[in-house]
């Protein structure tokens, strides 16, 4: 089981030294060669507060676009990072918090591809971003490697009443896509077996556990 560890954050500073402390773990599994062979070095790091949590991604990959900038927007056609989450409450339902490259957000509630429930404003506010890159829109071009850093908030849960996240069981996948770059990407964490590139695939999470 992948544990995701406890951490008391002092500062807005600590926030940066505790992530150069974490060991990162790479976005690697190219599911699907045959749609397309890119892999671009993509890892990220984890932890929480109990309250929140705290996600890095560290991206260096060959083209970078960042367009959409409205909350809830598609921004998987963007570079953009993916880390979906399920609370072991048995309901199955889990949550896809999709962030592209200059921190737009888009997340839902959702039990598959289809049967989905989307984040309202009040929700949104429970999911802070900063990005290396700054927050202004750009069309495709090449990009010095960058940083995305992602905060969710315990509130996200929005279908769940987590009261602490200490000592909880979720089952989760991280990923990084793509699908309106020159060349495409849609790469996960732990494997996706199926035919065509298809995140909603809960059956492919792995259990991990917070602190």
């Amino acid at each position: 089981m992948f544990i995701i560890p406890f951490i008391q954050l002092s500062s807005a500073l600590a926030l940066s030294k505790t992530f150069d402390s974490l060991p990162q773990e790479r976005i690697v599994c190219c599911n699907w060669p045959e749609v397309t062979s890119y892999v671009p070095d993509v890892r990220f790091s984890m932890f929480h507060d109990g309250e929140n949590i705290y996600i890095r991604y560290s991206v260096n990959e060959q083209g970078t676009k960042a367009e959409v900038v409205t909350p809830g927007g598609p921004v998987y056609k963007d570079s953009c990072m993916e880390c979906f989450l399920l609370p072991s409450e048995g309901d199955g339902l889990y949550y896809n918090f999709e962030v592209n490259c200059i921190g737009t957000v888009d997340y839902s509630c959702r039990r598959n591809r289809t049967e989905t429930t989307g984040a309202d404003s009040e929700h949104m506010a429970f999911v802070k971003t900063e990005s290396s890159l700054g927050s202004s829109p750009f069309p495709e071009k090449e990009c010095a490697p960058y940083t995305l850093t992602v905060i969710i908030n315990r509130k996200a849960f929005f279908r769940h009443d987590i009261k602490s996240l200490r000592g909880k069981e979720f089952k989760m996948n991280v990923y990084k896509c793509g699908d309106d770059l020159k060349v495409p990407h849609f790469i996960s964490w732990q494997p996706v077996r199926t035919d065509k590139p298809d995140f909603h695939r809960p059956e492919f999470f792995v259990p991990v556990k917070f602190e």
